[in-house]
């Protein structure tokens, strides 16, 4: 069986310096706590859960040491209180989310009102929505419909945006809106991941995708996979793969979400090279 590897693998940049900020801090201060896990991938979470970091639910429950921010960054407010308590902050926000605060924050400085479109739960949203307080947050073309009126908008999206078409929604942003002033910051890596599933699930009879099963952006290249041609399997690591999957199987891609460790694909490559190999 010839399996294929997207161009695009491993961490991508941002997490690649969250994780590594990660372990510098760990190495050097010991006492750091992070707020939910670092990274969307179990086996990272565990490793370095097990050099010592540890997880809070809430600045509340952290009362010394040095608090990490993870990449997808932290509500203002928190940043507040943990200032208040006197922690040290090692911030490790992703390049791109600080990125969108600042777009936002200067929309909203030149008299925009902000529209982040984006999931309103996830925590890199909430974390946008309390740089421009009194912003709305959509996540399709028909949420624009039950939206206020207003003269000026200005639209950033999450920058790992799967769901429905930023095309679409600012194309009907500009039916409802005298001005309409958007910026794309979706991820170049995202952007990048999803074409490549489009790519090669066009090529390949199955697609295995490696990545935390919480992972939005890890689901949506199976997701798109599985549309466009692909039988997908979304996995967290070898120990999952299946050999039936590759039954008769003469192509295979792989690829893997951007929180996923580079050397996780590998395993994942060498134990799917064994299974094709095997009788079923």
């Amino acid at each position: 069986m010839e399996i294929r590897k997207a161009s695009v693998q491993g961490f991508c940049f941002g997490v690649a310096i969250t994780v590594k900020k990660a372990e510098e801090a760990i190495a050097s201060r010991g006492d750091v706590t992070t707020l939910g896990h670092v990274v969307h991938n179990p086996q990272m979470v565990e490793s370095l859960a097990a050099r010592g970091l540890k997880n809070a639910q809430s600045v509340d429950e952290v009362d010394a040491g040095a608090l990490f921010v993870r990449a997808h960054g932290l509500p203002v407010d928190v940043f507040d209180k943990a200032k208040e308590k006197r922690l040290e902050i090692i911030d490790a926000t992703c390049p791109m989310v600080t990125k969108i605060h600042v777009q936002a924050e200067k929309l909203k400085a030149d008299g925009y009102k902000i529209i982040v479109i984006g999931d309103p739960n996830h925590p890199e949203v909430k974390g946008t929505l309390s740089h421009v307080p009194g912003a709305w947050c959509i996540q399709s073309p028909a949420d624009v419909e039950a939206l206020p009126r207003s003269s000026r908008v200005g639209v950033v999206v999450q920058s790992t945006w799967s769901g429905e078409g930023f095309t679409d929604i600012v194309r009907a942003l500009s039916a409802k809106y005298y001005e309409v002033r958007a910026v794309n910051t979706i991820c170049t890596d995202t952007h990048n991941r999803q074409n490549e599933a489009l790519r090669l699930a066009k090529d390949v009879e199955v697609m295995v995708v490696v990545g935390g099963k919480t992972s939005a952006n890890t689901k949506h290249l199976a997701d798109l996979s599985e549309s466009h041609g692909a039988r997908a399997y979304h996995i967290e690591g070898p120990d999952e793969l299946q050999p039936e999957w590759f039954e008769d199987v003469k192509v295979a891609g792989l690829m893997s979400g951007a929180s996923t460790p580079g050397w996780l694909v590998d395993r994942v490559e060498a134990r799917m090279e064994e299974l094709s190999r095997q009788p079923v």
